[in-house]
């Protein structure tokens, strides 16, 4: 899995994708944070690697990116909301952008990737101020890991499957033993009421759902609930 995962790396990095804004995220993201950032070890299984496309995209035309990763044994197929990914055996890839206005039901196409991207709430949090991971050689754009942990509390909270909640909340607080207090009590105070009403919650059920985590957990909850005073 490791090679492969390598290998699709290797063609967003090839075709400048991460220098045109382009983002890894989700649980292949968070394990570049275990790899290069000093976040706890341990297995996670995830059979998802998903990438967050800005819209409008500015970057150049890149006529034969899909066929590039169909050529790594992948089958291209399309969702009710006409949003493209490519899948195999072992893993799905999908692109993601971010909910705009009202939000829609629909896929936004990309042209110049030739992908039709899910549109998602809060993912735009996740948009500013990345940084950059170098890995086997390549510079790869993941979110901020402020943005990253603040941005899984929220959605573990819209998750219908438990076990992707509970999976949303572990992330979240390995994440924050790696950033910078005054960075996310700034980005939390930022944030919508009911955003930070909705971490604050979060992080309350996650002391009953990790209680080995207790010690990481109530710094966490600390140091946001003093943005609240």
């Amino acid at each position: 899995m490791a090679d492969l995962i390598g290998k699709i790396l290797r063609v967003f990095a090839n075709n400048n994708l991460f220098e045109e804004g382009v983002e890894l995220i989700g649980s292949w993201c968070f394990k570049l944070y275990q790899k290069h950032l000093g976040i706890e070890n341990f297995p996670l299984r995830t059979p998802d690697i998903d990438f967050l496309v800005p819209t409008p995209y500015h970057g150049k035309v890149h006529a034969n990116f899909v066929k590039q990763l169909e050529v790594l044994g992948f089958d291209v197929d399309f969702k009710s909301d006409g949003s493209l990914y490519l899948w195999n055996a072992e893993l799905k890839i999908e692109f993601i952008t971010a909910e705009k206005g009202k939000g829609t039901d629909k896929a936004i196409k990309v042209n110049k990737l030739g992908v039709n991207a899910i549109a998602l709430r809060h993912v735009g949090l996740l948009l500013d101020k990345p940084i950059i991971i170098t890995d086997n050689g390549m510079k790869i754009r993941v979110p901020a890991p402020s943005r990253f942990c603040l941005h899984k509390l929220i959605i573990a909270s819209r998750r219908r499957k438990l076990d992707k909640s509970l999976k949303d909340l572990q992330q979240a607080i390995y994440t924050s033993t790696i950033v910078d207090e005054k960075e996310i009590q700034e980005l939390f105070r930022t944030l919508p009421k009911k955003w930070r009403q909705t971490v604050l919650r979060m992080l309350d059920k996650t002391k009953a759902e990790f209680p080995s985590m207790s010690v990481e957990i109530e710094k966490l909850s600390l140091t946001l609930q003093n943005v609240q005073k």
